[in-house]
């Protein structure tokens, strides 16, 4: 792992708000689970290679099949194998355009389609236009999709020692998608000061049956090189999903935040509202050992007459090693053209590698 001017101190001043917001997001996340109700492993796979697989349908996403078998435990079918599959029980199967039905798997008219079962009667769709499916009524951890990533690098001419750590989960409900995500950046090295930097996000969007819905953003930032000790952003806005396939997600982001920073060095503290639009994308892996890639684009423009801009990049790869366990190469980019404090840098680059476990 390398990283490039990360900064030079962790939440100074502010570490019970970062307890705070993890609470609150965990309490969101945990108001929009399900009651959980038992599933038999009666539901039915079968690929292109004749195979048929009993158990229960744990989830479809990122073009991939997780079923829990008794005699294999969990396995995984990558999506383009699959011609068909049913269950007796209730899954919200989301389709290219993002139009959703609730209803039971039955059996379908031919390989390569699957019937949802609903109260209003059968619905025949073609296992190309799937995006993800869901089970309707599911205990909250079973729910959770994410990974915890670490990585380190030692150099000894220098005695430099740099460190991350990130860890992010997914919640996927009837009505609801929630992302929690975080990560810290250390760097030391002998007769220099300890840097660091860090985030703690949380992202809730919520469904509804137009193409526009709303989403809720919370976030905690700390990057003394770009002149602040924290920064507490809030707010919300409307979300778009230009393109939703098994393979690829597109979406688009407009709203508006509340920004608050606490000033390296200073007992300054900086209030703002600030316009957002933002791009994500992220192309799901295609094969057992194809690259996973995101990336994200956020503006934040100031409502005053300061004319402040800054621009959030990130881009990430994984490669699947072994198992469940990946090598992540990602890299950030900030840039604020109006940094806040004396001497703060207006761009910041950081670029890390690290090996982390998904489930």
């Amino acid at each position: 792992m390398t990283a490039d001017r990360p900064s030079r101190n962790a939440f100074a001043g502010g570490t019970t708000y970062p307890v705070t917001l993890a609470v609150a997001s965990l309490v969101m996340v945990a108001a929009a689970a399900p009651v959980f109700a038992g599933h038999d492993k009666t539901d039915r796979v079968t690929t292109d290679d004749g195979g048929v697989y009993f158990g229960e349908i744990d989830s479809v996403q990122f073009a991939t099949l997780t079923l829990d078998t008794d005699p294999a435990g969990t396995i995984s079918i990558e999506w383009r194998h699959v011609t068909g599959l049913t269950s007796k029980f209730e899954y919200r199967v989301e389709l290219s355009g993002g139009v959703q039905h609730y209803g039971t798997l039955g059996a379908p008219n031919g390989p390569g389609h699957m019937s949802i079962v609903s109260s209003d009667g059968p619905i025949e769709v073609d296992l190309s236009e799937v995006v993800s499916i869901m089970p309707v009524e599911r205990g909250f951890w079973k729910a959770l999709d994410g990974s915890v990533n670490f990585g380190l690098t030692y150099t000894q001419a220098s005695n430099t020692f740099q460190y991350n750590l990130s860890a992010s989960a997914e919640r996927h409900t009837r009505k609801h998608f929630s992302v929690l995500s975080a990560q810290s950046i250390f760097n030391t090295q002998q007769e220099a000061d300890a840097t660091s930097q860090h985030y703690l996000k949380f992202m809730l969007t919520q469904f509804t049956k137009w193409k526009w819905g709303p989403f809720e953003l919370g976030q905690l930032q700390s990057n003394p090189a770009q002149g602040y000790d924290l920064r507490l952003l809030v707010g919300g806005g409307a979300s778009n999903f230009i393109i939703e396939r098994s393979g690829a997600l597109l979406s688009l982001n407009l709203g508006a935040v509340y920004n608050r920073e606490e000033v390296t060095g200073e007992s300054t503290v900086d209030q703002s509202g600030e316009a957002l639009a933002g791009v994500a994308f992220r192309r799901f892996k295609r094969g057992s050992h194809s690259p996973s890639v995101q990336l994200s684009l956020m503006t934040f423009t100031t409502l005053n007459e300061t004319h402040r801009f800054r621009t959030v990049f990130n881009f990430n790869i994984g490669w699947k090693i072994v198992g469940d366990f990946q090598f992540n190469f990602q890299v950030n980019n900030s840039y604020d053209s109006q940094p806040p404090g004396t001497d703060a840098d207006k761009t910041d680059i950081s670029v890390v590698t690290s090996i982390g476990y998904t489930f």
